[in-house]
C-alpha cells in the first residue's frame, strides 16, 4: 500500500502559502484634509458721517476774518461761501495737511481761531480818518489821514487803546461794540467773541490776553495785575485796533490813566463821573 501522506502535506502548504499571499484588506482612514473654506458674505463698511459743511453767515464771515489775518486772500468778509473763500480754505488746509475739499466745519472754524488768536501782538496798525486814538495822559486824538501807528514799541509813547471810527453809527451799534468789548475781557481766554451789526458794515473778532507785553505793563503801573491786553481785528491783517483795559474794585473795565469806562450794562464808550 502506497503512503500518499506526503503529497496532501505538500499540497496543503501550497494552499496555505497561497491563502497569506493576498494582502488583508484595508480599513478606510478618515479624511485629513482640511474643510472647505467658509466663505462670510462681506459686510460693507458703515460710512463716517462727515460734518455738514457751516453755511451761517456770521460764521462764514468769521472764518473770512480768521483766513485774512493768517495771510489767506478770502476776498471780502461778506459771509458769502465765494470762490475766493474755497481757494482759500484748500489753501490753507493744504499748508496744514489737512483733507483738501474746500468745506468749512466746526473743526475747521475752531482751527483757524486758535491760530489766529495766537498770531503775534500787533507792532503796528494802520488807522483811518475817523479813528481814535487814546493817550494815557487823557489826551483823545482823532485821527486825520490814514497812516501806521507804533503801539507796543517801548519808548516815549503811551498809548492805551485805539479804537475804529464810530461816526455816524447808530447807538445801538455802538453800545453793541462797547458791550461785546466788556464781554471778552470778562471771558479772557476763551474763543474770540464775533461782533457784528445790521447798522454798519464793519465786523470785528475781539481777543484778550490776560498777559500784558513790558510797555503795557509799565503803562498800566501798579494795577497791572487787573489790567488785559485786547484787539479788536477787522477784515485785513493790519485793520487792529489795540488796547489796555484794567478792571476797578466794582468789576467795571477802564482805560489806564483815563477817565473812559466801557459801561456795563453797555450804553457806550462813555466817561466815568
Amino acid at each position: 500500500m502506497k503512503n500518499c501522506s506526503l503529497p496532501v502535506f505538500i499540497l496543503s502548504l501550497a494552499l496555505f502559502a497561497s491563502a497569506c499571499s493576498h494582502p488583508a484588506p484595508q480599513l478606510a482612514q478618515p479624511s485629513t484634509s482640511p474643510p472647505p473654506a467658509v466663505t462670510q458674505a462681506s459686510v460693507p463698511a458703515v460710512a463716517r458721517a462727515e460734518p455738514e459743511p457751516i453755511n451761517d453767515e456770521r460764521a462764514v464771515a468769521a472764518a473770512q476774518r480768521a483766513l485774512l489775518q493768517l495771510g489767506y486772500n478770502a476776498g471780502k468778509a461778506d459771509g458769502i461761501m465765494g470762490a475766493a473763500t474755497r481757494r482759500a480754505i484748500f489753501a490753507f488746509q493744504k499748508d496744514h495737511s489737512l483733507a483738501e475739499d474746500g468745506r468749512l466745519t466746526p473743526a475747521l472754524i475752531a482751527m483757524l481761531n486758535t491760530l489766529a488768536a495766537q498770531m503775534p501782538r500787533t507792532n503796528a496798525t494802520l488807522v483811518a480818518a475817523g479813528d481814535m486814538m487814546i493817550f494815557g495822559d487823557g489826551v483823545i486824538e482823532t485821527v486825520s489821514s490814514e497812516h501806521t501807528v507804533p503801539w507796543d514799541e517801548e519808548g516815549g509813547h503811551n498809548l492805551v487803546a485805539i479804537r475804529p471810527s464810530t461816526a455816524g453809527w447808530p447807538q445801538a451799534a455802538r453800545a453793541g461794540l462797547d458791550w461785546a468789548t466788556t464781554h471778552a475781557l470778562d471771558v479772557a481766554g476763551a474763543p474770540a467773541v464775533q461782533w457784528s451789526s445790521t447798522g454798519v458794515d464793519q465786523h470785528f473778532d475781539i481777543y484778550v490776553s490776560p498777559a500784558l507785553s513790558p510797555r503795557e505793563a509799565a503803562l498800566a503801573g501798579k494795577t497791572a495785575s487787573s489790567c488785559r491786553h485786547f484787539e479788536l481785528r477787522g477784515d485785513g491783517p493790519q485793520k487792529r485796533y489795540p488796547g489796555v483795559a484794567c478792571r476797578d474794585a466794582k468789576g467795571s473795565w477802564y482805560l489806564p490813566h483815563t477817565r473812559i469806562r466801557l459801561a456795563r450794562p453797555a450804553t457806550g464808550l462813555g466817561m466815568s463821573n
